[in-house]
Order: structure tokens, then sequence, then C-alpha cells
């Protein structure tokens, strides 16, 4: 496992997190910010909360990583799955909504498109990741 590659990578993703989380959590109080219309951002609490978990879990693993102290690249391993099963979550959520539009056909505004969250569309990234290391990721867990 390159080293190197995984800290700039939870460097990447750890900011692309917080910078989402906070502007999810801080959306409401300060109004939307110019530019961010194609982010899909909601202002949910939950989610700008579970957004800044996860990029906080990125960005002290690339620490670690940076600094060649602690357990850095399980701390990325493990913000890989958190951002992998949230997004999972995100999506399942994504399809039961769309399931009760097409079986009690109420909400037929609704779109796939507006319903995408920064949940699903980071897990993306989060899911390039464990392909790229979910080998080393899910050995390295089950070793401890």
């Amino acid at each position: 496992m390159n080293e190197t590659k995984m800290l700039v990578f939870g460097a990447v993703l750890g900011a692309l997190y917080i910078v989402t989380g906070l502007l999810q959590v801080l959306g409401p109080v300060i109004g939307p910010v110019p530019g961010t219309d194609l982010l899909y951002l909601t202002g949910d609490l939950f989610v700008g909360f579970v957004l800044l978990v996860i990029g906080a879990v990125f960005a002290v693993g690339a620490r670690n990583l940076s600094r060649d102290v602690g357990e850095g690249a399980i701390f990325i391993s493990v913000g890989i799955l958190l951002s992998v099963l949230f997004g999972l979550v995100s999506l399942l959520a994504l399809c039961a909504t769309g399931l009760d539009v097409f079986l009690l056909g109420e909400g037929a505004e609704w779109s796939v498109a507006d319903s995408i969250g920064p949940l699903l569309y980071l897990a993306v990234i989060g899911a390039v990741g464990f392909l790229a290391w979910g080998r080393e990721t899910l050995r390295g867990l089950t070793s401890s």
C-alpha cells in the first residue's frame, strides 16, 4: 500500500467532507452560498454532522500519516468505510422514496436529481478508495 497516495486521498477527501459538512450545517444560518447550487445541500443538520465526523476521521488519518505517528492508515480506512456505508444508506433512502412515489403515486413532481445529497456523491469518491485499498482495509480490520 502506497502511503503517499493514501495521505493525499485522505487529505483531499477530508477537506471535501469538512467543507461540505460546514456548508450543510451553516447553510440555514448564513443563507445560500453562491456557486453551491450543484452540491444539492439541503440544510439537514444530521447529514451535516455526519459529513463533519467523516471528514474529521479522514483529516486525523492524513495528519497522522504526514507526521508518521499513530495509525493514520487505519483512520483513512475507517473513513473510507464510513463514507461507503453512509453512501449506501443514502442510496437506500433514495430508492425507498422512489419506490414510494412509484407505488403510491404521491409526489409526482419528485425527481432523482433533487434527492441526491452530499452523502451519496461523496461516497462515490470513497468507493474509489475502497476499490484501491479495500483488500488491505478489510484484512487490517479482521486481523486486529
